[in-house]
């Protein structure tokens, strides 16, 4: 009986040691990865850091493309104008068609 006792003390001692063992690299770990000692990695710091840039420079990047400040990038709005443009021609011009087969039509009936 001693024997097993004996034996759960010295599993149990090194169960201790091992996680004091663990708990002590994990923090030099921490240490490591936190040298401005803040409580924040450095390297999740550095990359929250460039993904702020990143959205500052794609703001400034919008800012520059949408000079009326509407929401809308002005190329986008001018190719969409003129695209609305052409479209209206191309309505125009199939009506005009539609009304020149229709008076062709009708004259065509009437001459026969």
């Amino acid at each position: 009986m001693d024997f097993l006792k004996d034996l759960l003390q010295q599993i149990s001692e090194k169960t201790r040691s091992a996680t004091a063992e663990v708990e002590k690299r994990l923090q030099e770990l921490k240490e490591k990865l936190d040298q401005d000692k803040d409580g924040r990695p450095d390297l999740v710091e550095k990359a929250l850091q460039e993904a702020k840039k990143a959205l500052e420079e794609a703001k400034a990047r919008l800012a520059e493309l949408d000079q009326d400040k509407d929401g809308v990038p002005d190329k986008l709005k001018e190719l969409s104008e003129k695209a609305a443009q052409a479209a209206e021609t191309a309505k125009a011009k199939a009506e005009e068609a539609v009304r020149l087969l229709k008076e062709h039509l009708g004259k065509r009936d009437s001459q026969a």
